[in-house]
């Protein structure tokens, strides 16, 4: 359990340090690469959507109005799709190596907090060196709006850490 453990948590970091290495990465055409991807294994996300939203129940129109609107504003506007899936990538990545952080350092400690604590920490600090290694990158730079954006996903993965801990340890009531 300790080497695939050890294994995700590399394999994420590698990831972290392979996309921050990319001098001008933008994440529309990496969704573009991967949507073609997907379609070679006959796949559409689109359809999918499609299905979903055709099935909604009639009280959820004015948000599929909604959706509509910010579609239409995002065609016509997507600096703003690629700015908000950008952060949304930061929050995302640093959630999953807040967690499989927590499994490697589970594998060490007794105390399950202990490896909570330990993998708030560590991915925390991996937030701002990974920022500063953006500042070695052409057309990068590291911005520490970027570390807080990247802590607001260490810290849901933190809480839901804690909330899962917390509720393993509750006696059970039925």
């Amino acid at each position: 359990m300790k080497r695939k453990a050890w294994l995700l948590v590399l394999l994420t970091l590698g990831a972290i340090y392979y996309l921050s290495s990319i001098p001008g990465l933008k994440v529309l055409p990496v969704l573009k690469q991967g949507n073609m991807v997907l379609r070679s294994f006959d796949v559409s996300v689109t359809a999918l959507a499609a299905r979903i939203a055709a099935r909604l129940p009639a009280q959820l129109d004015p948000a599929k109005t909604l959706t509509s609107d910010f579609y239409s504003y995002a065609r016509e506007n997507p600096f703003i799709i690629e700015f908000l899936l950008r952060k949304l990538a930061h929050i995302s990545i640093f959630f999953l190596l807040t967690i499989v952080l927590f499994l490697l350092l589970r594998q060490y400690f007794k105390k399950p907090w202990k490896a909570v604590a330990g993998s708030f920490i560590i991915a925390g600090t991996m937030a701002y060196l990974d920022e500063y290694h953006q500042t070695f990158v052409s057309s990068r730079s590291g911005n520490p709006v970027d570390v807080g954006i990247d802590m607001v996903g260490i810290a849901m993965a933190t809480a839901l850490l804690a909330f899962a801990l917390a509720i393993a340890k509750s006696p059970r009531r039925y």
